[in-house]
């Protein structure tokens, strides 16, 4: 017969109730262990990223050029020239950048861009070259925004989210491409400024005290000045400012306090910054959320062809966080869970979580953003385990340690494997190219190159040349006629443009239009200008790259105006191992030079042997079909170039691989085809 356990009577009499304690998240890490634990991501953070640069060392070849580390961004070599100038002295003798948008000059930033900044003063300190000094700031600053991001967590009763949160952010696919090494950019320190202004946004709202309010609204102010002065994107302030007074009317502040606090935040972010933020954010939402197919005077929008504005399919975005998608779902889902208990925290964390967000709509760059909400919301799972547990059963603080940091170290051991960890990064520019700046360095004094945009910044700093156009200086009327100069099937064609603009800017074909000339008009003006170059400095240069690039190229340069649409040409490269009695083998495809036929079906037009940049040979074989180009060098075949008749009547492919240039038009001053291949405009 089985019994009851009776409740227990009072003295009273009266039964007690046996109470369940009530579930909560708690700080159940104790702040020294866990301030270990935050330490040891940082640094794994910055050894990881560190260690690529042992792997160049021991590559050189690949990694380094006459002295020349390679970048990993194209960017980079934007603020190693502006570092490069401010250590030298040179940085504000003008406010001019007459190296870059020729002939026009663009104006230089002021003050000095804080990347710029920082790498220069490293520099002075250690004596390392420019170059080294930005490499080696990389796994500093990539790893900084483990500590906000951690201390948030952990204030928010949830600790594990924080350190679990830091490693995937760290070593999420698209946070680590971007922040790995040789990639001197602004990304490095995007995730640390806003999670640290969402972090002093969250003691605000916790203060009750009025000068702990405004020492945390002065605190905010200060980190977005930095954040306006390390990235220029203002309209950030704005969207703190408005959280901020959020928090505070919630809190039933005074009006004079919240008057107060936004007045402190936008005078210590600087400001001018915070003016500069109510146009910013509106600027910043149409240039990401909606690419345009045209800009103003109905010229190609640029971002159509740029492959970090791209918007990448729903499907894998979440790849580029970690490679499982299952483990990113369920992340996500576990933040989406926390957001129950961490209530109006959440609320400083929404400007990060908005731009995450942005990756399903817009630039694929935004994944970096959500990235650490993914990784926050595993980690959460495991606060929500042990924070149960303990409330369940007599759980020391001890023993709620150890599982919640034995759980921790197995999740991240287990993520390790399918985040970007083991990533080594490949140079923007190849070693060959690089190579041929530093030879026609030695080779030109001076020089105003019409070249593609994506290698102006390294041009301007490897060679001290001026570009027509570069990695800001781009789009528009400008990177238009260039695009369409190499487009097109008339050589005189390719020289007008460039004799107009060297003579009149581009500035006078944007006033021109905004006069009310009809773009099509001013295009005919500029493509048919007629006379000879002003300036003898004017070099046209191709690259290796733009084969493969040719396809954005001619999107750009085949803009139709009325039908706001292009037709692009493309040369598919194929890599071929064999070549037997007049037979060329190749990946899925075999070329039969005896028949004229590839794959025995698909007839050849002619093929065409170019040799260092020359044609050497050519036959030809049916009216209709495929143009073969066998390029060599030095007699070794490289790779198959196959196009159509229009695009082997292009000025690039006619000047630059085939070497069937207009002498009366240019002159060939460098030849080491195909890595790099240089003509002079004759004056």
């Amino acid at each position: 017969m089985s019994t009851k356990k009776k409740p227990k009577q009072n003295k009273k009499g009266v039964k007690n109730e046996v109470v369940k304690p009530k579930f909560a998240l708690s700080r159940y890490t104790d702040w020294k262990i866990y301030l270990i634990l935050v330490l040891f991501v940082l640094f794994l953070s910055a050894f990881v990223r560190y260690s690529q640069y042992d792997y160049w060392t021991k590559h050189k070849a690949v990694y380094f050029t006459d002295g020349y580390p390679a970048m990993t961004t194209l960017d980079a070599y934007y603020w190693l020239r502006y570092a490069k100038e401010y250590k030298q002295g040179t940085y504000y003798k003008t406010d001019n950048d007459t190296l870059r948008a020729y002939p026009d000059t663009a104006l230089k930033p002021h003050p000095v861009p804080l990347l710029s900044f920082l790498v220069a003063e490293l520099s002075k300190i250690t004596h390392l070259s420019i170059y080294k000094s930005g490499l080696f700031l990389i796994p500093i600053l990539a790893s900084l925004f483990v500590l906000p991001i951690a201390l948030y967590f952990y204030y928010a009763e949830m600790p594990m989210a924080g350190i679990v949160g830091a490693f995937v952010g760290t070593f999420s696919w698209m946070y680590y491409l971007r922040t790995s090494m040789g990639r001197v950019d602004t990304d490095l320190l995007q995730l640390f400024f806003l999670f640290l202004a969402s972090l002093f946004l969250m003691f605000l709202h916790q203060a009750k005290e009025k000068k702990r309010i405004f020492l945390y609204s002065v605190l905010i102010g200060v980190t977005l000045g930095f954040f306006g002065w390390w990235y220029e994107h203002n309209g950030i302030i704005i969207v703190y400012i408005v959280l901020l007074t959020f928090l505070l009317l919630i809190k039933k502040e005074k009006p004079s306090i919240i008057l107060i606090s936004v007045l402190l935040l936008g005078v210590f972010a600087n400001p001018l910054f915070t003016y500069r933020g109510f146009s910013g954010l509106f600027s910043f939402f149409g240039h990401y959320l909606s690419i345009k197919s045209s800009t103003s005077g109905g010229f190609p929008n640029i971002l159509k062809t740029i492959t970090e504005a791209e918007h990448i399919a729903d499907s894998k975005v979440l790849l580029y966080i970690l490679s499982i998608k299952i483990i990113d779902i369920l992340g996500l889902i576990g933040f989406l869970v926390s957001i129950k208990f961490l209530k109006v925290k959440i609320v400083p964390l929404l400007p990060i979580i908005g731009l995450g967000l942005m990756a399903f709509k817009s630039a694929n760059r935004s994944i970096m953003f959500l990235a650490p909400f993914a990784g926050a919301g595993i980690g959460f799972i495991i606060d929500l385990g042990v924070s149960y547990i303990k409330t369940r059963s007599p759980l020391d603080s001890i023993k709620a340690n150890s599982i919640g940091i034995a759980t921790a170290a197995v999740v991240i051991f287990g993520l390790s494997k399918i985040s970007a960890i083991n990533f080594i990064p490949q140079p923007s520019i190849a070693a060959d190219i690089v190579n041929s700046f530093v030879q026609i360095k030695h080779k030109i004094n001076k020089a105003n190159i019409v070249s593609w945009w994506d290698y102006g910044y390294a041009i301007e700093d490897i060679d001290g040349f001026a570009t027509y156009h570069d990695g800001g200086a781009h789009g528009g009327a400008r990177t238009y006629f260039i695009a369409r100069a190499l487009s097109a099937d008339n050589q005189s064609q390719l020289y007008d443009t460039i004799s107009y603009i060297d003579r009149f800017g581009i500035k006078s074909i944007d006033d021109a239009i905004k006069n009310g000339e009809k773009t099509t008009d001013v295009v005919k003006k500029v493509i048919t200008y007629g006379r000879p170059i002003e300036h003898k400095d004017n070099y046209l240069l191709f690259t290796r790259d733009m084969i493969s690039k040719f396809g954005a190229i001619t999107y750009l340069g085949t803009w139709d105006f009325k039908l706001k649409k292009s037709h692009p040409m493309y040369f598919q490269i194929l890599g071929c191992d064999r070549f037997s009695r007049d037979v060329l083998y190749c990946s899925n495809a075999t070329f039969d030079f005896n028949k004229g036929l590839i794959n025995n079906k698909i007839p050849i037009n002619r093929v065409i042997f170019s040799s260092n940049g020359y044609v050497k040979w050519q036959k030809k074989y049916y009216k209709n079909g495929v143009i073969t180009e066998l390029i060599l060098k030095n007699n070794r075949l490289i790779y198959t170039l196959l196009c159509d008749k229009r695009t082997y009547k292009t000025n690039f492919n006619q000047i630059y691989i085939l070497g069937n240039y207009n002498k009366k038009y240019f002159k060939e001053v460098y030849n080491n085809f195909p890595s790099a291949r240089m003509f002079k405009f004759i004056k």
